[in-house]
């Protein structure tokens, strides 16, 4: 600090050397620590939450000198107390049924002590010097207490980020819980680079504070994907003109295939389908490489050809065609077979969850939707990620399984352009709602997880390559541990489930006990934001963007339309047809057994017995009839 800021400094303060704008609330009394103390409390003075300081005399050097520090800290607990109202007092007046009022005892001697969490230290005549430095030396037992000015609490919080040229970028995220006057924001290099975390309980917040994230990375023009699997954030779309800068796309999933690009269909067999045998593989190769492939054709009706290509091959196994190719001879028809079904598996659940998609998006609340084909992220990522364009990934329709893949896909394919340094895509941040299904811990199963391994390798390696993720889930404790951990920063919202809360302090280096033990007390948008983010761990109030919220989304009222609705008539007639038709067959069946049965035997088949042969179902899977191997 200059000359010119020291005697500015000077003349802010007060004759005892008080900084101008504080308030005493308190004094530190009992044991104080390095980490922390507590302190009696002015009545209605301070609340949880709050930022304070005291100002303490810590040794300067090694010659015995000394300097004084200002102590900041943050009231993590309040206890009260009336040492003039005793239980016994309190139980004699139930068992009577009478009022305090009525009585002589004193209700006006309250007794408040705090405890505060040290959060560091800084020196000079500024108080909100910007060097943070670790208290070394414990605060004194009567020592004052201090509610500071927001002036110099706004500087605690930014460093000296304001002094730079340019400032870094800030995602301005809310303010302070027990401070509206102190707006709170995120490094937003932290944020792209080291990756985020939000947690919190369904109703808690994690969608507004993801919203309010996104919009501070949209007007900063950062390129941002949005795995989409609810439709949560195609509000987003609805509001473009709030952002005139940026362009917003919806895309719906969709894999063309053509010469240049087979892998993705590998890529979809193996991420999708049951695993092959080493014969299988070469199968799947051989028809890989051997199916003519029309440019720019869904991966659907590829899938579909081959199947048809794997069933010209049985065929000319049963026949022992002479002409089959020699790489062929050697494989048997069980293979085939089975990396048939293989095939049909993928394809069924494709044209499943492509129908359910289709169906969502032509919904009425969509109708001014802008939905388009997915563009190929090998082939055309600039399409996906570019300066000033947010792209969201709409995945409702499709199955956990599916949605996976999709994430799988597009994260590979788009990281690879990253780490090669090709310099076709720009830096970006994904973010991934309902992160627990894409990366689960290892009690929910991860066989059927293909993007788990993707997001693992982004999350590890993507801060050397522009790859940024944040992960939102509201069942932290089915994350993937390992994945989590890796997340530099993190904003929790309100937590209930007792698993949860345990989770969430083991991967949290600097979540205090009793920071923890509040989770459960925050209201929506409520919560604590710790990393490296913030300077240190904050308790905030996220703000709500009122004006993002949809029109078409998020308020549907299910009372009505189940009010509204009725069957539909050609499903209800085909129904009751099909049951007709079923009950003339029963009729028929039974009297055509019994009479065949006595004709050729001279016996007849017991009541209410069909000894017609039954075909067993198959296994139901998940989109699709399950291969059995």
């Amino acid at each position: 600090m200059d000359g010119t800021d020291a005697s500015k400094a000077a003349r802010s303060r007060g004759a005892d050397g008080v900084p101008a704008g504080w308030t005493r609330i308190g004094t530190v009394v009992g044991d104080a620590s390095t980490s922390g103390y507590t302190f009696i409390l002015r009545s209605l003075q301070g609340k949880l939450g709050d930022i304070v300081a005291t100002r303490v005399e810590v040794p300067a050097d090694t010659d015995g000198s000394k300097r004084v520090a200002t102590v900041w800290g943050r009231i993590v607990g309040i206890s009260r107390t009336n040492p003039f109202f005793p239980a016994e007092a309190a139980q004699e007046l139930a068992d009577e049924n009478v009022r305090f009022l009525d009585t002589v005892l004193s209700g006006s001697r309250d007794h408040l002590e705090a405890e505060v969490l040290i959060l560091g230290t800084t020196f000079g005549a500024d108080p909100g010097a910007t060097q943070l430095s670790p208290l070394t030396y414990p605060v004194k037992p009567s020592a004052e207490v201090f509610y500071p000015g927001a002036d110099d609490v706004r500087r605690l919080l930014t460093g000296d980020d304001e002094t730079k040229k340019p400032p870094p970028s800030k995602l301005h995220i809310g303010s302070l819980i027990a401070r509206g006057d102190v707006d709170v924001s995120l490094g937003a290099k932290q944020v792209v680079s080291r990756h985020l975390a939000i947690l919190a309980m369904t109703g808690g917040g994690k969608t507004v504070a993801a919203r309010r994230i996104i919009r501070e990375l949209i007007e900063i023009g950062y390129p941002l994907i949005i795995f989409d699997p609810h439709g949560d954030y195609l509000g987003l779309a609805e509001k473009q003109k709030l952002f005139p800068k940026s362009r917003i796309r919806t895309w719906y999933p969709m894999l063309r295939v053509r010469d240049g690009n087979l892998g993705s269909v590998t890529e979809l067999i193996e991420k999708m389908g049951k695993r092959l045998t080493d014969a299988q593989q070469q199968l799947f190769l051989y028809l890989l490489n051997n199916t003519k492939v029309t440019d720019g054709e869904e991966a659907a009706d590829y899938i579909r050809k081959m199947i048809g290509h794997a069933e010209g091959i049985a065929t000319k196994k049963r026949k022992k065609d002479e002409h089959l190719d020699e790489e062929l001879e050697s494989i048997r028809l069980p293979t085939i077979q089975a990396a048939k079904r293989s095939l049909e598996f993928v394809l069924a659940n494709l044209q499943q969850m492509k129908g359910n998609n289709e169906r969502l998006r032509s919904q009425e609340r969509f109708k001014g939707y802008d939905f388009r084909e997915m563009p190929d992220p090998w082939d055309s990522p600039d399409d996906i990620v570019s300066p000033g364009l947010v792209s969201i990934f709409y995945l409702a329709g499709y199955d956990h399984l599916n949605q996976s893949a999709i994430v799988s896909m597009v994260l590979e394919a788009l990281f690879a352009h990253r780490s090669t340094l090709s310099g076709v895509i720009p830096p970006f941040q994904a973010i991934i709602e309902e992160a627990h299904n894409f990366i689960p811990s290892r009690q929910e199963g991860t066989d059927e997880t293909p993007s788990l391994p993707t997001i693992r390798k982004v999350i590890t390696e993507g801060r050397k390559f522009g790859t940024g993720l944040v992960l939102i889930s509201q069942r932290p404790s089915r994350l993937d541990e390992t994945t989590l951990a890796q997340c530099n920063s993190f904003l929790v919202l309100r937590l209930v489930n007792p698993n949860d809360k345990r989770f969430v302090r083991s991967v949290m280096e600097n979540l205090s006990e009793q920071d923890a033990n509040i989770l459960q007390t925050f209201g929506p948008g409520q919560g604590i934001v710790s990393g490296q983010a913030v300077r240190f761990p904050l308790l905030v109030k996220v703000k709500f963007d009122e004006d993002l919220v949809s029109d078409a989304i998020g308020d549907e009222d299910f009372i009505a339309e189940a009010g509204r609705w009725k069957p539909d008539a050609r499903r209800k007639a085909n129904a009751e047809s099909v049951a007709r038709n079923l009950d003339g067959e029963r009729s028929s069946g039974f009297s055509s057994s019994a009479g065949t049965s006595g004709a050729k035997t001279g016996t007849r088949s017991a009541p209410g017995t069909d000894r017609r042969t039954k075909k067993k179902p198959g296994r139901r899977g998940r989109g699709g009839v399950k291969p059995d191997y």
